[in-house]
């Protein structure tokens, strides 16, 4: 089955901390929403597909703006908890995006990073195409990559020293910073038949914690992102030693109980 792995993934724990840290993570992500947003530019009564919806944000967001929205996502825990937030409006599916096809074109896909996973990204953006109206767009939010987001690398680094040896990974390989590489993704993009390409950079900080200091952001970056799947491999007996790290690392980072390091995306259009 392609995808396998990542259907796997974001119904395992992964969805299930999502759901849970919802109210966190829509916070966290609002810089990231606004852009996403403001390049949508969504008009009330057109057709829109969210690709990758998670537990709804940008979903619930379009519907406030009068649009028609289909969501999909292959995160069961998280696509109901966007049906529940969603009351009723909207059309949530559980589906994989690479392979989901509509009766009817749409005339915007948007995601908030949910095109990253895909085994074969041609592939998907090739049926993303295929949903689109002929004057169709899309955008999307993906991660620049890791060096731009110490988010990520200051914890990865900290808890470096306590992983066992791994053979160096694909930094292509599905996952948040597959796009990293913007000549890639637009070469993905004209090959799919995307054509009015453009990808913007945008800086922003990403808050670890807001009033639990470096403790606060150990406890988030043990639940969410690419350290809290590392963490899922190591011995039990090293968790102390390796929480115990990941605050050293972050104190500095901790102005007065809020903690932010700096996050970078491209903003991508095309049609």
């Amino acid at each position: 089955m392609p995808n396998e792995d990542q259907i796997e993934y974001w119904n395992d724990d992964a969805g299930v901390k999502w759901t849970e840290q919802q109210d966190v993570m829509d916070a966290m992500l609002a810089p990231v929403t606004s852009l996403l947003m403001d390049a949508a530019a969504i008009v009330p009564g057109k057709r829109i597909l969210d690709i990758g919806c998670g537990t709804g944000e940008t979903s619930l967001i379009a519907m406030d703006a009068g649009a028609e929205i289909t969501s999909v996502d292959v995160s069961r825990p998280m696509l109901e908890l966007a049906r529940s937030r969603a009351k009723g409006r909207g059309t949530f599916l559980l589906a994989d995006a690479a392979e989901y096809q509509a009766d009817e074109g749409f005339d915007l896909i948007m995601s908030r990073f949910g095109v990253m996973f895909f085994d074969d990204p041609l592939a998907a953006f090739t049926n993303f195409k295929a949903n689109l109206k002929p004057d169709g767009r899309m955008v999307f939010a993906c991660w620049q990559n890791p060096k731009n987001n110490p988010w990520v690398m200051v914890p990865m680094q900290a808890i470096k020293p306590f992983l066992p040896e791994a053979p160096a990974t694909d930094p292509h390989a599905p996952g948040p910073f597959a796009f990293a590489d913007d000549v890639r993704l637009t070469g993905f993009l004209k090959d799919a038949g995307f054509t009015d390409i453009s990808m913007t950079a945008h800086s922003f900080d990403m808050r670890l914690s807001e009033t639990g200091g470096a403790e606060g952001a150990v406890h988030f970056s043990t639940q969410i992102g690419p350290a809290s799947r590392a963490l899922g491999e190591v011995d039990e007996q090293l968790r102390p030693r390796i929480l115990e790290a990941l605050k050293s690392a972050l104190a500095p980072f901790d102005d007065d109980g809020y903690v932010a390091l700096g996050g970078a995306i491209w903003i991508v259009e095309a049609r």
